[in-house]
C-alpha cells in the first residue's frame, strides 16, 4: 500500500480551493518514491521565497503546487526521452497542471527539444538579416508582425521620406534542403499585400531558376505538388530526412489549399530590389535569395560574425547547432 503523503495546510487549502487533489495524485505517480521528499523541498523553498519577500505569504499553497508540478514535468520529459518519446505541451498540462514553455522545460530536463533547434535557426537568421537591412537601407524601421494581423511575414521593413515598405520571409534550411514552390507561393501572397516581397533562405537548392520573369499560382501548384510528393515518398532514416518529409507534406497542403488563388507576380532579382529601394520606389514583385548569396551580402558589408552563423545554419546538422549569444528557447519577436 502506498504511503500517505504529508503536506502543510497551505497546500491542502490550495488543492481544495481549486479541486486539484486528482492532479496531485497524477504528479505523485510521476515522482514515485521521491514524492514526499519533493513536497518537503517545495515547502521549504516556498517559505524561503516568502521570507526573502519574493512572493506573498498568501500565495504559499500555489507556489508549493507549482514547484512540485514543475519537478514532475521535468521527470516526465526525462522518462519519455529514455523511451524515445516526445513530450507534448498538452501531456504536461494534463498530468502536472503546469503550462510550460517546452524548449525551456526540455533544457531543465537536460534534453534538447526539436523546436529549440528550429528556433535557433530562425533567430540566427533574424539577427543577421536585421543588421544587414540597417547596413543596406540606413534609416529604416523593422517590425515583426504579430499573429492575428492577417498574413504575417517574418519581418516588415519600413522607410520614411520617401515612404515605402517591403515584407521579408526567412527560410532557415540546411544547404541541401529544397526551397520549393510552396515557399514561392507564400512569397507571392505577401507580395499581393505588401507590393514587394523578399524571400531569403539558407539553402542552395531553390526552384527559382525553373521559372521565367512572371509566375502564377497555377504553374506553382501544377509543378510543386508532384515535386513535393516525390520527396514525401522517399524513405527517411535520419532526423534531417524526416524533417524534409515533414516540410514537403506541409508544402503540399499549402499548395492544395491555395490552388484557386488567381495571383501572378513578377520574379525579380535581389539586385533589382535593392536598386529600386535606393531610388525610393521598391519594384513590385518577389525576390528570392539563396544561402550563398545571403552569405556574400553579409560579408560584403563586414558582418562577418553573422555570415559565419549563416554558414553554420547551412552546414551543421540541426541537432548540433549552438549559439552562446542567441536564444533558442523562443522565437525572437
Amino acid at each position: 500500500m502506498a504511503k500517505k503523503l504529508k503536506y502543510n495546510s497551505s497546500l491542502r487549502k490550495y488543492l481544495k480551493r481549486y479541486n486539484l487533489f486528482r492532479k496531485l495524485d497524477s504528479i505523485v505517480m510521476i515522482l514515485g518514491e521521491d514524492a514526499q521528499q519533493v513536497i518537503e523541498w517545495a515547502q521549504d523553498e516556498a517559505q524561503r521565497l516568502i521570507e526573502e519577500q519574493e512572493e506573498k505569504k498568501s500565495n504559499k499553497g500555489r507556489i508549493i503546487f507549482k514547484l512540485v508540478g514543475r519537478e514532475a514535468a521535468i521527470r516526465l520529459v526525462q522518462f519519455n526521452h529514455e523511451r524515445g518519446r516526445l513530450t507534448t505541451k498538452s501531456e504536461v498540462k494534463k498530468k502536472t497542471g503546469q503550462k510550460m514553455e517546452m524548449p525551456l522545460l526540455y533544457q531543465h530536463a537536460g534534453v534538447r527539444h526539436p523546436q529549440e533547434a528550429r528556433n535557433l535557426r530562425h533567430n540566427l537568421f533574424h539577427e543577421a538579416f536585421v543588421d544587414l537591412s540597417e547596413h543596406l537601407f540606413g534609416d529604416v524601421e523593422t517590425r515583426i508582425p504579430q499573429t492575428g494581423e492577417g498574413l504575417t511575414p517574418d519581418l516588415v521593413i519600413t522607410h520614411k521620406n520617401p515612404n515605402w515598405e517591403i515584407s521579408v520571409e526567412y527560410k532557415g534550411y540546411r544547404s541541401l534542403a529544397l526551397l520549393s514552390e510552396s515557399e514561392m507561393l507564400k512569397g507571392m501572397r505577401y507580395q499581393a499585400v505588401y507590393g514587394t516581397s523578399w524571400l531569403v533562405t539558407t539553402t542552395q537548392k531553390t526552384v527559382r531558376d525553373l521559372y521565367g520573369d512572371t509566375i502564377t499560382v497555377k504553374e506553382l501548384v501544377n509543378n510543386g505538388i508532384p515535386r513535393l510528393k516525390t520527396i514525401r515518398k522517399k524513405r527517411a532514416y535520419t532526423e534531417e530526412q524526416k524533417e524534409n518529409r515533414g516540410i514537403s507534406r506541409k508544402g503540399i497542403k499549402h499548395l492544395e489549399k491555395h490552388r484557386d488563388l488567381g495571383l501572378k507576380c513578377k520574379l525579380i532579382s535581389a539586385d533589382e530590389l535593392l536598386k529600386s529601394c535606393f531610388e525610393g520606389h521598391p519594384i513590385r514583385g518577389l525576390a528570392v535569395t539563396n544561402g550563398m548569396e545571403f552569405y556574400k551580402m553579409l560579408k560584403d558589408v563586414g558582418l562577418d560574425e553573422h555570415a559565419e552563423n549563416i554558414l553554420q545554419v547551412m552546414k551543421v546538422p540541426t541537432y548540433a547547432l549552438h549559439s552562446d549569444s542567441v536564444t533558442s528557447v523562443r522565437l525572437i519577436g
